[in-house]
């Protein structure tokens, strides 16, 4: 008998939701490399200072932010320096903002390569992401010089064990980020004037979250609504792992994990579903 050849490509009308394929993307490893390596050099490229943007641009931020709602409004920030309490707020919010941001143009930034070779598009967004957390390492050093500077001083507690958890927050951010930002791509390919009301939608999202403010500020019924937002019970234990406080609403983190699940499945499976038919359309 004659043996029974093994396929390595089917092409099959049917799609199947859960079909990811997603074992594909440690083949293309290298690819992977060199697209985080392009993101990276990409943004620095014809500018003065370079790098340098990584840490001055939250820096910049941070000052004013301390002369607006530190000096001016005086928003209390719960015995926390307003500084590192800023800066907490401020690198985990761009680190969402920008795997959002970057991901959701995966489509219209990259149409004359996905209409030439092919290769697992799920590798682009995902070297956004791997670039942004570059940037988020980075940004983690200076918080990390910042808060020792203020723990010598005694202004705010040694480290403690969750510092170790630190990690698993980055993580679920840039999860929830690449998820928002796989569903956007689809949509913002397909209606380009979705960019400008999700640019405005962005801002607006910034103000929901507890990035220059803590979520214990709201109460009652607008409360509630702040802690729907997945980003308030992750910004949140950010601060309550560096800064050892109390951990308020521990039903929300979970609620958050389990929305940060749902919604990278679902930025998959739309993602999925529609890299084929969207290219034709860009």
């Amino acid at each position: 008998m004659a043996e029974i050849e093994e396929w390595e490509w089917e092409i099959d009308p049917r799609y199947h939701w859960f079909k990811w394929e997603l074992g594909a993307i440690p083949q293309y490893k290298d690819l992977l490399f060199r697209l985080v390596r392009r993101d990276l050099l990409a943004n620095y490229q014809q500018t003065i200072l370079g790098p340098f943007w990584i840490l001055l641009q939250p820096v910049l931020t941070m000052l004013l932010y301390w002369v607006i709602f530190g000096t001016i409004v005086k928003v209390s920030t719960n015995g926390i320096p307003p500084l590192v309490f800023y800066l907490s707020g401020i690198i985990c919010w761009n680190f969402f903002s920008d795997c959002l941001s970057g991901t959701m143009y995966t489509f219209i930034h990259n149409s004359a390569v996905f209409g030439k070779v092919w290769f697992p598009r799920l590798l682009v967004p995902l070297s956004v992401v791997l670039a942004q957390g570059v940037r988020m390492l980075v940004q983690l050093a200076l918080f990390f010089l910042l808060y020792g500077i203020f723990y010598v001083r005694g202004d705010v507690p040694a480290s403690g064990i969750g510092w170790l958890l630190l990690p698993v927050v980055v993580l679920w951010i840039g999860l929830f980020g690449l998820g928002v930002g796989l569903l956007l791509s689809v949509l913002t390919a397909r209606y380009r004037d979705l960019d400008y009301s999700l640019q405005f939608i962005l801002r607006l999202w910034m103000f929901a979250s507890p990035v220059f403010y803590p979520a214990q500020l709201l109460s009652g019924k607008y409360g509630f609504f702040l802690w729907l937002n997945p980003m308030t019970p992750l910004i949140e234990a950010f601060r309550v792992f560096c800064f050892r406080r109390e951990v308020d609403h521990v039903g929300y983190f979970w609620a958050a994990g389990g929305a940060v699940l749902v919604v990278l499945a679902m930025g998959i499976a739309f993602f999925k579903r529609h890299e084929v038919s969207v290219n034709d359309i860009v």
